[in-house]
């Protein structure tokens, strides 16, 4: 079989007439669906551009390979994910009531489809040239992490809590709210979000316990 090489003199993308934006969204939503399933080495660009409804050519006027086109999925995906703000800081109320909103919305992200294939494009890249670029820890989950480790300095100092590691207390909240249930879900298992507010109940109530002033 061939490999899959770009037409020479291939830039990132051609100049000359504007890429079709309905292309391109086209290309890269079947990326998402090949990569997160058979993985970089096993998706074809000749398949991947059968399935999306343009030539070759097309994809090669849009990305200037395969690498390219797999990074550009990638980022998409990234820009996807709610920002820290959005999940960790805008909650409000008393402190049992954000941490069990946050902790939900950690809850509903980590069974989510869009998390699922930000985790199964990093372990089927292992082998590419640049799946040492990536990490699903520093891009996807470092950032909450952080936020959620200055809120609890803000309720430490308050008064409220009572925490002697930030980061270790951090790490327990997240993975009482959400480590489970991630893993089932890369397992295989059918999520069940009727349990979402009982599982997350009773992470709060851990939690607040564990570091109660």
């Amino acid at each position: 079989m061939k490999p899959d090489l770009p037409p020479p003199n291939t830039g990132e993308i051609r100049r000359g007439r504007p890429a079709d934006t309905g292309k391109h969204d086209a290309i890269l939503e079947n990326a998402r669906r090949m990569f997160t399933r058979l993985g970089f080495d096993g998706t074809s660009m000749d398949e991947l551009a059968q399935n999306a409804g343009v030539s070759k050519a097309t994809i090669y006027n849009h990305f200037a390979g395969k690498e390219a086109l797999f990074d550009a999925t990638f980022e998409r995906l990234l820009l996807q994910l709610p920002s820290p703000d959005e999940l960790i800081r805008a909650p409000r109320g008393a402190l049992a009531e954000r941490l069990h909103t946050i902790g939900c919305g950690l809850y509903r992200l980590a069974t989510s489809p869009l998390m699922v294939d930000i985790q199964r494009m990093l372990i089927l890249a292992r082998d590419t040239p640049q799946s040492g670029q990536h990490s699903f820890w520093q891009q996807s989950i470092a950032p909450y992490q952080q936020a959620f480790s200055e809120l609890l300095r803000e309720q430490a100092d308050a008064g409220h809590l009572a925490v002697d590691d930030f980061e270790r207390a951090t790490s327990q909240f997240f993975s009482l709210s959400a480590s489970e249930p991630f893993i089932r879900l890369l397992m295989g298992e059918t999520g069940e979000p009727e349990k979402a507010t009982a599982h997350v109940d009773a992470a709060v109530r851990t939690f607040l316990l564990a570091h109660a002033r």
